[in-house]
This record gives C-alpha cells, structure tokens and sequence, in this order.
C-alpha cells in the first residue's frame, strides 16, 4: 500500500436540485405593425391561398415558398424559452431541430446596453445571438399558425396556451423556406467546382445527403421514396445509406453525373436542390493522414515486458497497422470484419502503426513500459497503395462504419457476440477534412455523443490539423520575421492564431460534447539537434500548441480541444510572403518528433520514425488514460474501482484526465498580449479568447493520481436526474488542518456523459 493512496468521497445525499436564472442581453425589438410590414407578406401568400381555396399544396411549386410538408426556418433574434412546447401547440407542426445563429443589428433589432453610471443604449454595431428553428408543417398546421399571426397583427391577446408564439412574432427576424442555398452550402460548391474540374465528361462524382429526419416511420419512408425518385430522374446511383433513430439521421451516399453536379454549383431548381426532404449536401467524409515518416538508422531495444492475459479496456478505430511489427506483436487484439487486411499493402500501413505504437508504448524517446493489457483494433480504413493515401471505404458511409463497429464491440451483430465488451476506452485520431466545425454539431459529433453516453464510453478524439500557412501579419516579409526576438515571435504567432481561428477550426467530429477532444502541445523527447537556421521553434520559452493543431470553441462555444497532449515539436518556416508573412509547418524528418513504430518499404519490422499532430497527441491521451485505470484499480493504490459499476469507469477517467490540466504561464502571455487589462475585453471575453486556443490546457496525469504529504485527491461519482434531484456531497475537513490557519487550495473537476436531445436548444 502507497503511503499516499487515492480516496473515495463519501456517498452523495439525494437533495434537490437549486435553481437557476435563465436569461440573457436585452433584445430590442420592432412594433407588431412594423413585424406587420417586414413579414407580413409572407403570411399574406398563404391566406391568398386560403381565402381563394386554392389547394395551399400549389404553394410547393414555389421552390422558396412556405408551403405544407417543407421545412421552414424561424430565425429569432435572441431565444425563445421552450420553443418545443410552443411547437406542440400547433397540431401538424414538427419541430425538426434548432441552432444557435448570430444575426447583423439593423434599425429593427438591436441590443439594449445597460451599464452603471450611463444611460441605456441600444446597440446597433453589435452582432445579436439569436437562434435558428426549423419546423416541418402540415396544411392544417399552417393554417393555425397563419391565424395566430393575423391575431397578432390584430393586436388581440394571444388565445390560452400561445402566448409562446406572440413572443415568436416578436423576435422573428425572418421567416422562410429551406432552400437551394441551405441544401448546398459554400463549402460543398467549393469541393464540386474542384472535383467538377478534373472529371471527365461522363464520370460521376460522390457526395453524402442527409434527409430531414421526421416524426414517424410513415413519413420517413414517404420522404426516401421522393428522394429516390428524385435521384432516377437526375440520373444518380444510391452507392450506400443508412438511419440511426437514436441521433435523428439518415443519408445516402450516391454518384451524380456531372451534368447534375454543375447544377447543384449553379444551385438551380433541380431535382435534387428542391426536393423538400433534403436537408443538406455535402462532400463525402474522408480523412487526411500525416505525411510518411522517414525511417531512422538507429533501433532501440524491444520492451521484454509480457502482455498480460487480461481482456483489453481500450480500442483503436483506424487504419489496418503492421500487426506484426516488433512493437505491436501479441500486444493487438485485431477485429477485421471487413477483410482490410488483405486490401492494404502492408508498406503504407501508416497511421495505425503508429497510433497503436504511441498507445502501447508513449515516445519511445521516453523510455516508458508498455501497457499491460493488450489493445483492441478495429481497422476502419484501409491501405489501397500508392498514389493513394490511407482512406476509408469508398462505398460506405464512415459514420456508419463508426456506429455499426462499436454495436459490434459493445453487444454483438450478426456474427455473434460482442468482441470486445470490457472495452471503455476508444481512441478516434480521425477527423472529417470535408467538414469543418461551423457552430452546427455534425452528425458525427452526435453519434460520439450518443454512444459515449449510452455505453460509457470515452472516446479520445483529435483536434484536427490545419495544414494551410499561418498568416503572421506583424512581419512581412523574412527580414522582419529573422530579425523579431524570439519573443516577438511568439507574440505574434499567438496573435495570429486566436484571430484566424474561424479558419483554423476543429474538424467533425471533434466538437461532440461527451468526448474528450485532444490538441497537439509542442512536446516531445527527441534530443535537441543542429538544423538549418531558416526553421524556428514558434515559442521562446514555455511551450504551447503546435500552430497546426486546430483550435476552438466548439458548440456552444464549449471549451475546445479540452486538452493538449505531446504532439511533437513542430517548427515553422517562411512558407509565402506579401501582404502578411505565411508561417508554415516543418515536418520531423529525422530531428525531432515523437518516436513510434512505422512501416518500412523493405520488410524491416523494427522501423520506429518521428511524427507529429493531433492523431499522435490523441493516442498519448488514450495511453494516459489507460494508466490511470491501472493506477486506479491498482491494490496497492487502494483500488478505487474495487466495488464500482464499470458503467462509471470512463467518467471517472475524464474527470481524472483533465483534472491536472493548466495553462501555465502561456495563459497570462496570451492574456497580456491579446487583451490586455483596461482594454474594451470583458474577462468573459478575455477567457474565451484563451480557451479557444489552449483549451484546460496540458494535463499532469501522473499529479491527478498520486497523493503527496500536502495533497489529496479525492475521487466521487453518481448520477443526476432528469427529475430536478441533484447529488450533495459533504467532504470532512482532515482533522490536521481543523485547526490551523492558513491558505488552502481547492480544485473540483466535474465530468459527466450526458443524453442528447438532437431536438432542442440545450442539446
């Protein structure tokens, strides 16, 4: 037994739950006449149709038009508080989903700015948090909504049970259909006109479609049957589709030929573009894995520590390693279904040698153990060779290949039992370059959610790396970037990356809010070695992220990634100069980098190499989680999981992971130079600005599981209800410090897995 053990709480009470305000900035809004002429005639097209009994289905022929069985978007300056039930009101009308927005001031809407010692003022220059509701309605249901909005406009009291929708009419800043313009965003023209551009004339390109997912089988069915209907007179071909009830999601995955395709850039009144049960088209997902590591000349010695005959607690969802490799022999426990195997040349088997290496192993530059326990792989991509990288299945949609691997992990499929049903520990170094995280929580991001919560999962999910240039615009050129101090520098990178994180962004599915999303800290073990004097560390002293980690807040603007781990070090260059000097990454060569097994062209398998980013980050996380079960179940550290349902061991892990976690001093720099005090920035601001790019910061695993003479760690769980219970713990003071006067420090971390509502505001 430590002299230091770990301690349990003391079992929570059952109380109830303290109660909180709700609420927010003042939202001035127009007159009913002014909504009245703003809106008005949108409202007036329906009742045209219903005074002359024109069949309001005729409305359909519209594209843009509110008509029954399409969706409409309510976008509401502020929030409306139980929207949902105000939907519930009105017979026909389905609540489809809502979004947080941010709407531009005009002379209708605006802030009112109240602060002490100055007069109220409404603000006009200041963007309006607002929020976006999409509904699907019936005949009757429009009918009912047209004549609440001829009694607002009437100016009578709202009738008994819809006050709620006077309050909507209120704050409505726009009312329309779900358009061309929603099914195919920016982002998706941008990837047609690339892949229009090298196709031949009679080639067909991929995309995935995602229909509305409405209330009942029935009408799910009718809407695939539309879609299909839709797809044969575009002259489209279904490769593959799927429906997870659970996440409101269903897509199908199809080849378009490019006559179609150019239609979809143009956005003109198609098939596919106005078909009402599209909610959006997007490019297929797919993943980006780093560039190949160099093999190094020199071998370490092959850890002699045995794996122990114990089922795994941890899984790799990647790419189909070198399973045979030194550093990964007997230490996998490979689950091929999909025969990956036979499908990849072993040479380019990249990232998942890798990735299971840094598990099993950490920086081989730091002389750690192995893991004891042997680690559970799933391939879900698969090596086809030269020219082409690492990829997943091109004719499956991969976030049906996630969902379906866990089902098989957790509780079995067609071919029998579960495969790894001890598992709770799921390392994902994966993320979707084809969507980055915008403000709306992707499917991806949902299901992560969904099954973390629904089988005690943690999954450790990767940030993402941004591999475009780092626009410095305090240099311009070499001269001033060689000349800056080395503290300048990181002044000016640090600034650099907070004002471009809209670009630099995390990538699906990072932003779930029940994982744990991992950055790359600009860390490793390799010894510091001579290079050429055009590359540079970005930092002067303490490090920080790696300038291609992408950065955050995630949804809700959450803190994201919530940690960063070692990620390598990755020194930058001069990559473009002009108007604003571009900072590019150096990859590791044989300098510097965090040391893992790799594949070797020739056969050798001992080949270890350096690699950096967040995937690498990412399996360190995973590893760092591992010990701290084995510390936690360990008997001569008290074994704290001796008696407790495994159901909570992945939310204690999270809790334990990030506990330890710090800024340092990066985050006072960052303060210091981004806003400093007695600037304009509120700390709120000043916080989030330092979030967004340090996350909770760098972890102290092996601090959050060792007690010392002056510190305890104190570990707790249970569950909260929806039913307004709450949990209150009471921790007794230690009878040392009982008497005594003098400072003390408290930190309390709170991890949990929470049930998603894909269907309201709070998620």
């Amino acid at each position: 037994m430590t002299d230091y053990p770990l301690l349990p709480t003391p079992k929570p009470e059952r109380g109830k739950r303290p109660r909180s305000g709700w609420g927010g900035g003042k939202i001035v809004t127009p007159s009913r006449v002014r909504q009245g002429q703003r809106i008005g005639a949108k409202f007036q097209r329906l009742g045209d149709a219903f005074d002359n009994d024109r069949d309001p289905v005729s409305l359909r022929h519209d594209p843009l038009g509110i008509a029954p069985e399409r969706a409409i978007v309510f976008e509401i300056a502020g929030s409306i508080r139980d929207f949902s039930v105000a939907v519930g009101r009105i017979k026909g009308l389905e609540l489809l989903c809502d979004e947080e927005l941010f709407l531009y001031p005009d002379g209708d809407f605006g802030v009112l700015e109240t602060r002490a010692g100055r007069e109220p003022r409404i603000r006009h220059d200041k963007r309006i948090a607002g929020r976006l509701y999409m509904a699907m309605p019936n005949v009757e249901a429009l009918r009912q909504l047209l004549s609440l909005w001829c009694k607002y406009q009437a100016g009578k009291s709202a009738p008994l049970g819809f006050k709620t929708w006077f309050d909507v009419f209120d704050h409505l800043y726009d009312l329309r259909a779900w358009g061309p313009t929603d099914r195919v965003p920016d982002n998706t023209i941008a990837y047609l006109k690339e892949a229009l551009a090298s196709a031949q004339a009679d080639a067909l390109i991929r995309v995935e479609v995602e229909l509305w997912y409405l209330g009942t089988t029935e009408m799910r069915d009718a809407g695939k049957t539309r879609f299909r209907r839709a797809m044969e007179s575009a002259g489209g071909i279904i490769v593959d589709q799927s429906e997870i009830e659970a996440i409101g999601y269903l897509a199908f995955l199809i080849d378009l030929p490019v006559e179609e395709v150019q239609n979809l850039i143009d956005r003109d009144e198609v098939n596919i573009v106005v078909c009402d049960d599209v909610m959006l088209i997007h490019p297929q997902s797919t993943v980006d894995v780093p560039i190949e590591a160099e093999p190094l000349d020199d071998t370490l010695p092959v850890p002699t520590r045995a794996v122990e005959p114990l089922s795994p607690i941890a899984a790799i969802f990647d790419a189909m390693p070198v399973q045979n490799h030194d550093l990964l022999s007997s230490r996998l426990l490979l689950d091929d279904p999909d025969d990956y195997d036979t499908m990849s040349v072993v040479a380019e088997r990249r990232h998942g040698t890798e990735m299971a290496s840094l598990i099993l192993h950490g920086d081989r530059n730091g002389d750690e153990e192995p893991l004891s326990r042997p680690i559970y792989f799933r391939p879900v991509m698969y090596a086809p060779g030269s020219p082409q990288n690492e990829q997943p299945a091109p004719d499956r949609l991969l976030l049906d290949v996630i969902y379906c691997a866990v089902l098989r992990m957790k509780i079995g499929d067609d071919e029998g039992e579960p495969t790894a049903p001890d598992v709770f520990i799921v390392n994902i170094s994966l993320g979707d370059r084809n969507r980055p995280f915008s403000g709306t929580m992707s499917p991806w991001g949902r299901l992560l959610d969904y099954l973390a919560e629904r089988f005690g999962l943690l999954f450790l999910v990767s940030a993402g790396n941004i591999k475009t240039p780092l626009r410095v615009a305090k240099f311009s050129g070499v001269t001033d970037f060689e000349a800056a101090t080395p503290e300048d520098r990181e002044a000016a990178i640090l600034s650099a990356l907070v004002e471009q994180r809209a670009v630099r962004t995390l990538l699906s599915p990072a932003e779930a809010l029940n994982v744990v999303t991992v950055g790359a800290w600009h860390e490793d073990n390799s010894p510091e070695t001579g290079g050429s004097p055009l590359i540079s560390s970005p930092y002067a002293n303490a490090p920080g992220p790696n300038i291609s980690s992408a950065t955050g807040l995630g949804y809700h603007r959450v803190v994201k990634p919530d940690i960063f781990m070692p990620g390598g070090r990755e020194k930058v260059r001069v990559d473009s100069s002009g108007s604003a000097l571009g900072l590019g990454i150096v990859y590791p060569g044989r300098r510097f980098g965090l040391r893992c097994a790799i594949p070797d062209p020739a056969g050798d398998i001992r080949k270890e190499g350096f690699i950096t980013g967040t995937s690498a980050a990412t399996a360190l996380a995973t590893r760092s989680s591992h010990q701290i079960f084995d510390a936690l179940s360990d008997p001569d550290n008290g074994n704290l999981f001796d008696g407790i349902d495994p159901a909570f061991y992945a939310v204690i892990v999270k809790a334990l992971l990030v506990h330890r976690a710090k800024w340092g001093d990066l985050g006072e720099a960052l303060d210091q130079t981004l806003l400093p005090q007695g600037s304009d920035g509120t700390y709120a601001v000043r916080r989030d600005s330092i979030a967004g790019l340090l996350g909770y910061g760098r972890p102290l695993t092996r601090e959050a599981v060792t007690c010392t003479s002056n510190r305890a760690t104190m570990i707790g769980y249970g569950e909260i209800f929806a039913d307004g219970s709450s949990a209150l713990y009471r921790i007794p003071l230690p009878p040392s410090l009982n008497s005594t006067k003098e400072l003390r420090h408290l930190t309390i971390s709170l991890a949990w897995f929470s049930p998603i509502n894909i269907r309201h505001q709070a998620y």
